[in-house]
């Protein structure tokens, strides 16, 4: 008998964002120019970024969103307005887009975890 899990909207959510492959619709001609597709994906990160956030916040992760802001969010403000003019105002942006793509990578993989099965017709199951 498969696990029945309890059917969870913001985590089927997550799941439909995080399992997108663009790469296959867009079309071959967009791979020859390497920097509209570099922008491209600047514009899909910035737009889908704080739907994720939402998303976490509605799963109630908040773990996930203060590790977020300790580790995205806080090397790119130093960056931006602490350290004006040197050069750690521009390592630490780029450490920030780094922090970014772990960030995303370790979700990617620790979010199917969250699911909770349901047991309702399991009599003295010992899941809480």
């Amino acid at each position: 008998m498969p696990i029945k899990f309890k059917r969870n909207y913001y985590l089927e959510k997550l799941d439909k964002l995080m399992n997108t492959d663009v790469s296959a619709r867009a079309p071959s001609i967009v791979y020859l120019n390497p920097d509209g597709l570099a922008r491209s994906w600047i514009l899909v990160s910035i737009a889908s970024t704080p739907y994720i956030l939402w998303l976490l916040f509605k799963l109630k992760k908040f773990g996930w969103l203060i590790s977020f802001a300790l580790f995205v969010l806080l090397p790119f403000v130093l960056g931006y307005f602490v350290f004006r003019g040197e050069l750690i105002a521009i390592i630490l942006p780029l450490i920030a887009l780094l922090n970014l793509g772990v960030f995303l990578f370790l979700l990617k993989h620790s979010y199917l975890d969250w699911r909770e099965p349901d047991f309702t017709n399991t009599p003295g199951s010992d899941y809480k």
